[in-house]
């Protein structure tokens, strides 16, 4: 009877690191890497395929592009108001169609970062009212990425490797 009962204790102290292990295993994607898994041809790479039906997270800029309730935005890269040094989204890979879990809500600053969390899809896509995507989140949690770097188009952050 004690073991049993030692043997929940031990399952029970260890449930919050399983969790948060699990929580850990979310790929984090930045849009250079969309970027890059673009070829010539508008394929989407094999590797970025890959994570089609798996969690993600990515950071970027909220485009609103659809209701007003923010349930389906645009990301980006850059903010559409601030564009700094009047850079611009260029491209579908510069841009994540995001569908949001029911019940979320976004308080929207066009110059806040947002992290991003949902179901990865990869490769074109046309929507009839959006048009062509090329990445795509949904049943997506949005919160403020509180701390995030904001770099510029080719600049690379800075080492933190001694």
């Amino acid at each position: 009877m004690r073991r049993c009962r030692d043997r929940w204790l031990l399952v029970i102290a260890f449930a919050p690191l399983a969790a948060l292990a699990h929580a850990n295993d979310v790929q984090h994607l930045t849009f250079a890497q969309l970027v890059d898994a673009i070829r010539a041809n508008n394929q989407v790479t094999q590797t970025m395929q890959s994570l089609s039906g798996k969690e993600v997270e990515i950071q970027g800029f909220i485009i609103p592009a659809g209701p007003p309730d923010l349930s389906f935005f645009l990301l980006s890269r850059v903010s559409a108001l601030g564009n700094y040094c009047c850079e611009i989204a260029t491209g579908q890979d510069e841009i994540v169609y995001v569908a949001t879990a029911r019940g979320v809500t976004i308080a929207y600053d066009p110059l806040r970062v947002y992290k991003v969390r949902g179901v990865f899809e990869a490769g074109k896509h046309v929507d009839a009212t959006y048009g062509v995507s090329m990445y795509r989140l949904r049943n997506a949690k949005v919160e403020v990425a509180v701390g995030a770097k904001i770099f510029r188009a080719g600049e690379t952050p800075p080492s933190t490797k001694p």
